[in-house]
């Protein structure tokens, strides 16, 4: 019985110590550089082009931290620990930017809201040359970038498509009344992954 317990105690202490490295390599998580820190719609965000190679936007945001298939694309993710409004945490990185990568090239840039100090004091500063960013109201951006309402479901209401020739750039706000700007990604509008897949 007492062997039973001490191995339940050092289970405990395990999972315990486990969850502390967790918390804390997420003090440290690896940030994008950001640079220059600005979005240029269809082509960039943050130095990392659309048309560049997986190498020339590592040598650009640094090493991602995973990688996973996204529709015909491979999305290469930075990611955090959220921690939310409540002092909870949850224990397990969420990505908060990324690049997708199809036939070796780049053909969408995305960033949204990390719910994590560290990563969004960084993201806050990556903006259009117009002043739009994260948080920005999706009314700011339709008059910024002269696009309209798509529709009054969801899905028109929550996505602005700024569309130039084959290159699109969505402001994403996912919560309703959906006017506060969570996710921004510019590319090819036939990447084909992520938020832009469909449009």
């Amino acid at each position: 019985m007492r062997s039973m317990h001490r191995q339940w105690a050092a289970l405990a202490i395990v999972s315990a110590i486990g969850l502390s490295l967790l918390l804390a390599s997420s003090a440290t998580a690896r940030i994008p550089r950001f640079s220059p820190p600005t979005i240029v719609p269809g082509t960039s965000i943050g130095g990392v082009k659309v048309g560049m190679t997986k190498a020339q936007a590592v040598a650009v945001w640094g090493r991602p931290d995973r990688s996973q298939p996204d529709g015909s694309a491979t999305w290469f993710m930075y990611t955090a620990i959220k921690t939310l409004d409540s002092g909870q945490v949850i224990p397990y990185p969420q990505p908060f930017a990324g690049f997708y990568v199809r036939a070796r090239r780049v053909v969408a840039v995305s960033i949204e809201t990390a719910e994590n100090a560290a990563a969004d004091a960084k993201l806050r500063r990556v903006r259009t040359s117009r002043g739009i960013r994260l948080e920005s109201t999706m009314a700011a951006a339709r008059r910024a970038y002269g696009f309209s309402v798509r529709g009054q479901g969801e899905a028109g209401l929550s996505r602005g498509l700024f569309r130039q020739q084959r290159r699109c750039t969505l402001f994403y706000a996912p919560d309703s009344p959906y006017q506060v700007i969570e996710a921004i990604v510019v590319g090819l509008c036939s990447a084909d992954a992520g938020l832009l897949r469909g449009v």
